[in-house]
């Protein structure tokens, strides 16, 4: 019996050395991966604050020039506001003066019987007129004759 104690307790020390051989490798494993996390965090944070920098610097150039950019829209918005100046201008105008022609057509339809009569009467004057002279003309011609 006490044989059956030892040949126990020697099974039992092999396998607490097995168990401690294979927990040593898995112990062994899971530290080499954990320095290799480590590694790549390190690479990691070295590549993102490379990245950050030229971020930053690409922020800060981006801002120069829309301040550049604005500073050219600030400079360019008087002439756009003159040209909507001129626009409204020309279209008061152009306005005005289609009000005046359609002011001038009324008047001259509403002067129009009194323009032809004018005509008429100047047209009779002027043939009586002709007439007169021609009148004229023949009586010195008799004369002379």
């Amino acid at each position: 019996m006490i044989v059956i104690l030892y040949v126990a307790a020697l099974i039992a020390a092999i396998a607490l050395l097995v168990i401690a051989i294979y927990l040593s490798k898995t112990l062994k494993s899971a530290s080499q991966t954990m320095n290799e996390v480590a590694k790549t965090v390190e690479k990691m944070t070295n590549e993102l604050q490379g990245i950050s920098g030229e971020a930053q610097q690409l922020l800060d150039k981006t801002n120069s020039l829309l301040d550049d950019v604005n500073g050219k829209v600030a400079k360019v918005d008087p002439v756009f506001d003159a040209i909507g100046d001129v626009g409204t201008s020309l279209l008061g105008l152009s306005q005005s003066v289609r009000e005046l022609a359609t002011l001038a057509t009324n008047k001259v339809s509403a002067n129009e019987r009194k323009v032809a009569q004018a005509i008429s009467v100047s047209n009779s004057i002027l043939a009586l007129k002709d007439k007169f002279k021609a009148s004229k003309a023949a009586k010195t011609k008799s004369k002379r004759s």
